[in-house]
């Protein structure tokens, strides 16, 4: 007698504890809301159906297509969810933002999480008691003033214990925020800092007497304007060779980085950022076509660029001497979506 295989569970929304779901969802998505980037703590996120669990199935079958995702998309699978704050989960229910190519870009990130959530969800779901208790502390109900002051009395203990079995799992990320005061605008960007990052972020401040936004907004520009540059080559893969830019707007800019490395080599200093810059555009574009019939259309687009920017400074040098910047990109990814307005 053959002995069947046993095919493993699914991981879906809606289980027995969603709180395990949810846990896994964070640490994979960098513990952020994934719509705005704002930092989550487990008793205030949420989990969101990008695609929601309410659309239709002829709906459904057109953002298939629409996003090239696989005929089988399940909506409460990992590749459709991701963690969300209360209030991006509130504005998100009141449009239809569906078509927009940023919903593109998080279905994308969502797919390549979603091995990694299964298997967290699988590890943890086997825990043992000591697992089932961590568990259980991790995704408690913080709002709560009692749990919230019973964490904060115990949980130093836990920490304090973690760190004596192995001081680098002991370690825990922060976010810093910056404002980058560009010629077209601000720019919001934040750093994302483990112990070692905090130390570099402390010590570059203090040592150059200079403010991180100050280091970093000359680069940033180049990497704008590489951004920027991307938008029309995008725009003529998806509307074809003989579409062009009319007008155009950029909507929004945002960057996320973290301090790849610090050095100081005397009286040089030199720093290494490495990140990524979300913009979203929208833009009118001509289309002569193929038989020189003229269209118009309207599009969104959203382009992301990662970077490794490299800044160094004399240390010798007066304040008002400009660091010197190198930019390098490591990789462009840009999606389009439009609507064809009139001939």
């Amino acid at each position: 007698m053959t002995a069947r295989r046993r095919t493993p569970a699914q991981v879906l929304y809606g289980g027995a504890d969603d709180r395990v779901l949810r846990l896994a969802l964070l640490e994979e998505w960098g513990w952020r809301c994934y719509w705005r980037g704002e930092p989550l703590s487990v008793s205030i996120a949420q989990i969101d159906h990008i695609i929601p669990q309410t659309v239709t199935p002829a709906r459904l079958a057109e953002l298939i297509v629409r996003h090239h995702l696989a005929a089988d998309f399940d909506l409460h699978a990992p590749a459709n969810l991701a963690p969300i704050c209360a209030a991006c989960n509130n504005d998100k229910r009141d449009g239809d933002y569906l078509e927009a190519p940023a919903v593109h870009t998080k279905l994308v990130t969502a797919r390549r999480h979603a091995p990694a959530v299964v298997r967290r969800v699988e590890a943890l779901k086997t825990a043992v008691a000591t697992g089932r208790a961590l568990i259980a502390a991790a995704t408690a109900d913080l709002t709560q003033p009692k749990a919230h002051a019973e964490f904060l009395e115990f949980a130093p203990a836990v920490v304090q214990t973690l760190a004596l079995l192995d001081e680098d799992r002991a370690d825990f990320v922060v976010r810093r925020d910056v404002v980058l005061y560009l010629s077209n605008g601000t720019i919001p960007a934040s750093f994302t800092l483990n112990a070692r990052g905090r130390a570099r972020y402390a010590w570059v401040e203090e040592i150059c007497s200079r403010a991180w936004s100050e280091l970093i907004e000359d680069g940033m520009r180049k990497i704008v304007t590489h951004a920027q540059a991307s938008l029309e080559p995008a725009i003529r893969d998806e509307c074809g060779e003989t579409a062009s830019i009319l007008s155009s707007s950029t909507d929004s800019l945002t960057a996320t980085m973290d301090i790849a490395d610090v050095r100081r080599d005397g009286s040089l200093m030199t720093c290494q950022v490495s990140g990524q810059l979300e913009a979203h555009y929208s833009a009118l574009v001509h289309d002569a076509g193929p038989d020189f019939e003229i269209s118009y259309i309207d599009v969104e687009a959203d382009v992301v660029t990662r970077f490794l920017l490299t800044v160094s400074w004399d240390l010798t040098a007066a304040l008002t001497e400009l660091p010197a910047t190198n930019v390098v990109i490591t990789g462009t990814d840009a999606d389009v979506g439009g609507d064809r307005l009139w001939k």
